[in-house]
């Protein structure tokens, strides 16, 4: 069993992966991708990091937010190209050449290939490259070639919110709180997004090793990269994201809610960015994303999503540190060809249900193109990453890979997945 990069532009979580073999009953290959993990030479970037107090307390769209993340960005782009590192080599095709070579090397002639996340770009790109390598293709949280992470962003995030919206309805104490949550979600963001607040927030560990506390700005980006965030834990936090938005709305908003300290705890515009922030590798992340083609298709589609709604295109038009490429000093690659998604490699994707941050069911079916090998799971009360806390949706994956010909044939135990905690 192949599993390629667990994220791109994250550290793996190598102890969480310990018992994979065990799991999915094969012999287990892991790659770090180039510059992450344990791969040499490490493009991590401790500048833009440290850069996160003075980020936070400037609102995304001021001149002089970009100036901070652009000044972090040169200084470590500088930083790796005088130790003679080529930022350029780090892109999607390479990373996918590389799951080739290693193949090759360890003179295995077919695989089973598991992707999670931005990695299933590469993963995808692999199955088109080198389909031969290939028996079967497991994609977890997925990430499209066309439309692109960014691209299908704003899609996302609305399906994630709307199906919040639609689960708090349906639950009697949430509904009592929070008559449409999803309105109430909307005249909170533009209530800070006209008036945003301003905290200082001491205590947190950033605080105390500042020795001051974190002034931090919080207005309708900021609340919508909370929501996003909290949507996008394994676990979806739904009670939380309620009570946020009612505090907002009451004006009760204080700096001790989560939402002030976890903004005030960010690191170089990670949170609701970025899926997972505790092991982020910038570096890797930039050359990844500076390297991917936003094709016309694709900006037409995130122009559309948008829909004129500045905190999405805060986040997505094309977000922060996209914006920062032309400091990283990698340009686009040729464009990847999106088609066929999986190159004909029988393809497994499994995806929460309110993950705000994988390609939507409509974009997958719409990248499958028909392809009768592909075949979509999505796990209800679940979002980013199905296959870490479910032995339900492992036992479909296992399943599936032993008998890859038709859609997984038993899915009953999604039932029992229990129903996400609105709180009293």
């Amino acid at each position: 069993m192949l599993l390629g990069d667990e994220r791109l532009g994250t550290t793996p979580d190598y102890g969480g992966l310990a018992e994979l073999s065990q799991r999915v009953h094969r012999v287990e290959y892991l790659m770090d991708p180039r510059g992450g993990g344990h791969s040499e030479p490490s493009l991590d970037c401790p500048e833009i990091k440290a850069a996160g107090p003075d980020l936070v307390a400037l609102r995304m769209r001021d001149p002089r937010h970009l100036n901070v993340l652009r000044a972090a960005v040169q200084k470590c782009h500088d930083r790796l190209v005088a130790a003679g590192i080529d930022l350029s080599a780090y892109d999607i095709a390479a990373t996918a050449a590389d799951l080739h070579d290693l193949r090759v090397a360890l003179g295995i002639t077919e695989w089973n290939g598991q992707a999670f996340g931005p990695s299933s770009e590469v993963a995808f790109e692999e199955a088109r490259l080198y389909p031969d390598g290939l028996r079967t293709l497991t994609i977890d949280s997925p990430t499209l070639l066309e439309p692109n992470g960014v691209a299908s962003g704003p899609a996302a995030l609305d399906l994630a919110i709307a199906r919040l919206g639609t689960d708090c309805a349906a639950t009697t104490t949430c509904a009592t709180r929070a008559p449409n949550l999803t309105s109430m979600i909307d005249r909170a963001i533009a209530d800070l997004d006209g008036k945003p607040r301003t905290f200082d927030v001491d205590g947190t560990v950033q605080a105390i090793l500042l020795d001051h506390p974190i002034r931090v700005v919080v207005d309708g980006t900021g609340l919508l990269r909370f929501i996003r965030a909290k949507l996008g834990e394994e676990y979806p936090d739904g009670k939380a994201v309620v009570a946020t938005v009612l505090r907002v709305l009451d004006g009760t908003l204080g700096a001790n809610d989560q939402a002030v300290v976890q903004l005030s705890s960010d690191i170089g515009d990670c949170l609701g960015m970025i899926p997972l922030c505790d092991r982020e590798n910038f570096g890797t992340l930039l050359s990844l994303g500076c390297g991917d083609t936003l094709s016309d298709a694709s900006r037409a589609t995130l122009e559309r999503d948008i829909a004129g709604r500045k905190p999405y295109a805060d986040l997505f038009q094309p977000g922060p540190l996209a914006a920062q490429c032309d400091a990283w000093g990698v340009k686009p690659a040729v464009a990847l060809a999106p088609e066929p998604l999986a190159g004909g490699t029988p393809l497994l994707v499994l995806r929460g249900v309110f993950d705000p941050f994988s390609a939507t069911p409509e974009q997958i079916d719409a990248a499958a193109g028909g392809e009768v090998s592909v075949h979509l799971v999505e796990v209800p009360n679940r979002s980013y990453d199905v296959l870490g806390p479910s032995e339900c949706v492992r036992a479909i994956r296992n399943a599936w890979v032993d008998a890859p010909t038709a859609p997984p044939a038993d899915t009953s135990c999604l039932s029992a997945i229990p129903s996400l905690d609105f709180g009293p």
